[in-house]
C-alpha cells in the first residue's frame, strides 16, 4: 500500500501543469530544489497537454507554496493544486486574461486562509 502511494504521489508530482518562467536574480533556499522539479515537468507537460489551464501554473503555485510555508506545508498545498488542476477548479475559479489567454485564477492566497486565525496571527 505504502508502495503504491508512493507511486502515486510520485505520477502526481510529475505530470502536474507547469509554466517555465525566468527566475529570480536572488534564489531562495528552495530554488535548487525547485529547478530540479522545473525539468520534469516541463518536458512532460510539453508531451501531455502543452498549457497549464490555472494561473499562476502549477509549477510556480508549488514554488510559491514552498517558498511562502516551508517544504512540508508547501508541498502538501502544492499536492492539493495538482489534485484540483484541470478538474473542479475550472468551474469553481474566476477567468482572466493572461498573455492574449483566458486562465483560471487560482493565487496561492486563495488556498492559505486555513493557515491565519481571524485575528490574523499565524495559528500554532
Amino acid at each position: 500500500m505504502l508502495h503504491t502511494c508512493l507511486i502515486m504521489t510520485c505520477m502526481l508530482f510529475f505530470a502536474a501543469c507547469t509554466h517555465h518562467s525566468v527566475t529570480q536574480p536572488n534564489p531562495s533556499l528552495y530554488e535548487d530544489f525547485l529547478d530540479i522539479y522545473r525539468g520534469p515537468l516541463n518536458h512532460l507537460n510539453a508531451v501531455k497537454r502543452g498549457v497549464c489551464p490555472m494561473y499562476p501554473s502549477c509549477s510556480e503555485y508549488s514554488r510559491q507554496a514552498v517558498e511562502k510555508h516551508g517544504f512540508a506545508i508547501g508541498w502538501a498545498m502544492a499536492m492539493d493544486r495538482l489534485l484540483r488542476c484541470g478538474r473542479d477548479e475550472l468551474r469553481r475559479a474566476p477567468k482572466i486574461l493572461v498573455h492574449g489567454q483566458w486562465k483560471f485564477y487560482d493565487p496561492l492566497s486563495a488556498n492559505d486562509n486555513w493557515w491565519y486565525s481571524a485575528g490574523g496571527d499565524i495559528t500554532p
